[in-house]
């Protein structure tokens, strides 16, 4: 039996769609969704300052291991960055619009080389619908399915990838960063895209200044040092989001649920670690961010004991594991759903 079938919860009453709404009154009430601007403005600093030191390293360091050590720094440095991009782009940190989209674009495009309407865009989706089986683009890939049934949906010269995918997950992250840069450039071509001249310029600016980074740090070195930054990148921002959701309940149009529980059953916690909640930019708290996508990151920590107290009172399951455990979970996921391919060529 899939982890569709077996995992999938019922369907809510509708008497139970009102529960949100009360625990949206108690974290208004508890001032944890007021804005923090103050706290984001030190976060953008210490990131940008990182950022700008990774780059000053690159320029003037001239001896072959400490290029590659500033590579994986860079790369450090880059995620951190990716994580404040997330939360402006959830106005988290900057309520104004003008000012939001000004950070939204700085961050996005002129920062990391990303769009950051493509980003928007992709993410608001899936948080309208988490671990959907076909509205969610978060779990949307030609090689990797989440549950047995979407194996037929799959072009079939891929069975014999998808037959391992636990193991292809893992050599896949650290080409994300590449993947993201590829997705934005197709997205600028659709007329559908937000001011899409503006942002290639931004974009051109973006990959301009990293042009002359690697003229610095010169020939061939700038072609190890731009492979190990960017994979760096991939795989530490892709280690930030892989355990959120995947591995856990999937949704279909026939067994969506009210607001409240689908957040809450199709995201997966990290226990609270200072280094976790560095590490993970507060996103280890999925389940709070998802039912508080605008909470200041500062705030998901103090808001934790109260949403799950207030889920286990009514009974909805609150799935909180630690950090190398919540991998084991995704990965024997994947490695279960793709089982039936295994046992084909057994």
């Amino acid at each position: 039996m899939s982890a569709l079938a077996a995992e999938a919860p019922a369907r809510a009453r509708p008497s139970e769609t009102n529960d949100y709404a009360i625990l949206k009154r108690q974290i208004k009430e508890a001032g944890l969704l007021d804005a923090r601007s103050s706290y984001y403005w030190l976060k953008s600093i210490i990131a940008i300052s990182t950022l700008a030191a990774s780059i000053a390293i690159a320029v003037m360091a001239s001896t072959w291991w400490i290029l590659l050590l500033d590579a994986a720094f860079m790369g450090f440095a880059f995620t951190q960055i990716a994580l404040l991009a997330h939360d402006v782009g959830h106005r988290q940190g900057y309520r104004g619009r003008r000012t939001n989209r000004i950070a939204r674009a700085i961050f996005g495009n002129v920062l990391l080389g990303v769009s950051h309407s493509w980003w928007n865009d992709k993410h608001n989706q899936h948080h309208a619908t988490p671990n959907h089986m076909d509205l969610d683009p978060d779990i949307q890939f030609p090689m990797i399915v989440f549950a047995a049934e979407q194996i037929a949906s799959r072009s079939r010269w891929l069975h014999p990838i998808i037959a391992f995918q636990a193991f292809v997950l893992l050599f896949l992250l650290p080409f994300q960063a590449a993947n993201m840069r590829i997705t934005s450039a197709r997205h600028l071509l659709d007329p559908k895209a937000d001011s899409p001249w503006l942002q290639a310029g931004l974009l051109g600016l973006h990959f301009a200044a990293y042009g002359v980074v690697l003229y610095f740090v010169g020939w061939p070195m700038g072609i190890a040092f731009a492979a190990i930054h960017q994979g760096t990148f991939g795989l530490l921002n892709s280690s930030v989001f892989a355990s959120n959701h995947k591995g856990m309940p999937l949704m279909t149009e026939g067994n969506r649920l009210d607001f409240l529980r689908e957040q809450v059953l199709t995201s997966r916690n990290v226990a609270a670690h200072p280094i976790t909640d560095f590490w993970y930019g507060g996103l280890n708290y999925q389940i709070e961010h998802h039912l508080f996508p605008t909470m200041p990151r500062c705030n998901l920590r103090k808001a934790q004991p109260l949403i799950e107290r207030f889920c286990r009172e009514r009974g909805i399951s609150y799935h909180s594991t630690g950090l190398f455990t919540s991998y084991r979970e995704v990965l024997s996921h994947l490695h279960r759903e793709s089982a039936s391919l295994r046992s084909r060529t057994a």
